[in-house]
């Protein structure tokens, strides 16, 4: 019987590409007036270079997508010339993460979230840096991990070994619902989790991967979807 049931959320709650799209010209809109050497210097693509050598350049960090967005934000300043960098950069951070956790929820997840709170426990698996207070979503979740929390990113096992310990039920009483093939579905599998595969664009299932429990294309088949997991 099923006890608990965990959410990737970045693709699987909400479409994540248009809301970093609209949080960095947030952030670029800030930088005309507060560092418009940046703004002039850097834009999209500017910025997605940035990133990857924030990346390059902190190994030991790549958990950390808040981490590496404020690396990337000094960086790009100090290169402008800008001698308080730091400073500046935590400010523009603050603007950039305001506008990265207004996202446009897919159809039903509210509804979706609520109805199977009433049966089952709730938790959050991400490797992003949504912040599900500022999100709205907070009051639906039970626990939420990130991967700057716990250190690692799914797929690692200790992701999903962490929510196990924390529901205090078998990994086989849970079900894990996320986008990605591999850090979702494998990911989950790997610790003995049931799971669906979260997938709008009806892509194909990789064929060196096995296959999740369930498949849905949109949050109104999910509640069917794990009760249908639930009877087996």
């Amino acid at each position: 019987m099923i006890k608990a049931i965990t959410f990737d959320l970045d693709d699987t709650l909400w479409a994540i590409e248009p809301v970093i799209v609209k949080a960095n010209q947030q952030m670029l809109d800030w930088m005309n007036q507060h560092a418009p050497k940046f703004s002039e210097t850097y834009d999209d693509q500017g910025i997605s270079q940035l990133r990857d050598e924030a990346f390059a350049n902190n190994p030991h960090m790549l958990h950390d997508l808040s981490h590496i967005r404020l690396c990337l934000i000094e960086m790009g300043l100090s290169r402008c010339g800008y001698k308080n960098a730091t400073e500046l950069a935590k400010k523009a951070f603050a603007v950039y993460f305001e506008g990265r956790n207004k996202v446009e929820l897919f159809p039903d997840t509210q509804s979706q979230l609520k109805a199977l709170k009433k049966e089952f426990m709730i938790g959050a698996l991400t490797n992003g840096n949504a912040d599900l207070e500022k999100v709205g979503l907070d009051h639906l979740f039970d626990f939420y991990y990130n991967s700057a929390q716990l250190g690692v990113s799914k797929p690692t096992p200790k992701f999903f070994e962490t929510a196990i310990n924390r529901a205090q039920c078998p990994a086989s009483q849970f079900i894990h619902i996320g986008d990605h093939p591999e850090h979702d579905i494998a990911g989950a599998k790997a610790v003995g989790m049931n799971t669906i595969w979260m997938n709008p664009h009806h892509l194909a299932w990789p064929s060196h991967l096995t296959k999740p429990d369930g498949e849905i294309h949109h949050l109104n088949q999910l509640t069917k979807t794990v009760a249908k997991i639930n009877a087996k």
